[in-house]
């Protein structure tokens, strides 16, 4: 073969080869050596600046424990939650056959001082009491789980659990309307702007646990009080014997473990928000 058909064939070959990648423009060696040092000063520079912002909004004035900044990017997400909420809204709910397994994820209101998971008996369970303050501090009577099991209309719902974390499932709980329970027993501070729920004190004060949730969600017919997930009895895990759950919250506010519930008209704190979370935690 002589040295022109061999360039014709090499020629031809390289032609098919293009159209068979669609790579583009072949480049010389120099050109791509050229264009990768391009590329790298350009991704370090956008390093460098990446790094100096990230640093310069740690060097913020804090506000809530947050820098200043990401708690307006939080002011933000709570008014566009805000202005979402709707009479009538429901989330998207699923067959039961669609429920998947949820993983233990958070444990603080839940453990011992060794970090074990603190168990409930049946008999505690039997006589569970859910403690309730009105908004200008007095005590009411307190929401007994046996009646809330005998008393209520019970629901089962298929919805997604959202992680803060990233992750999700699709999960049945069993329970009743958390708004059916306050009609009864706190029917005056049903228009109270927010309810806040906590774990039942221990002797370690870090045992205890706290999410405030906003009026729309606590009256919402999707939030319930739950004793059951994918058909069986809430685990010490998951928070036995009665927990809050609802479709509109990431999991950090579906408190397990109900021990008691206040309610105020200011602006509350709880646990993660004490930690520079947003309050609301709606997705």
């Amino acid at each position: 073969m002589t040295g022109d058909a061999r360039n014709a064939e090499e020629a031809e070959r390289e032609r098919r080869l293009r159209e068979q990648t669609d790579d583009g423009e072949i480049i010389s060696k120099e050109e791509y050596t050229k264009r990768s040092r391009r590329a790298f000063l350009s991704f370090a520079g956008l390093g460098v600046a990446g790094y100096l912002g990230f640093r310069q909004v740690q060097n913020m004035e804090e506000d809530e424990n947050i820098p200043r900044i990401l708690r307006a990017g939080f002011d933000w997400n709570e008014s566009v939650w805000s202005t979402l909420e709707r009479d009538g809204a429901r989330a998207r709910t699923f067959s039961v056959d669609d429920r998947e397994e949820i993983r233990v994820n958070g444990r603080h209101g839940l453990e011992d001082g060794d970090g074990d998971f603190i168990e409930v008996s049946e008999s505690e369970a039997e006589t569970w009491e859910i403690e309730v303050t009105s908004r200008n501090g007095s005590t009411l009577d307190p929401i007994p789980l046996a009646a809330v099991k005998s008393d209520f209309e019970v629901h089962d719902m298929v919805w997604e659990h959202k992680c803060i974390e990233g992750w999700s499932n699709i999960v049945h709980w069993t329970g009743v309307r958390l708004s059916d329970v306050l009609e009864r027993y706190a029917a005056d501070e049903l228009s109270a702007e927010w309810s806040v729920l906590r774990t039942p004190p221990g002797n370690d004060v870090r045992r205890e646990y706290s999410s405030a949730i906003e009026n729309y969600t606590m009256r919402h017919a999707q939030t319930l009080l739950a004793w059951e997930l994918n058909g069986e009895p809430l685990t010490a895990g998951h928070g036995s014997p009665i927990r809050l759950v609802t479709p509109f919250k990431y999991g950090i506010k579906q408190i397990k473990r109900v021990g008691s519930i206040e309610f105020t008209d200011d602006r509350p704190t709880d646990y993660w928000t004490e930690r520079g979370y947003d309050l609301h935690s709606s997705f």
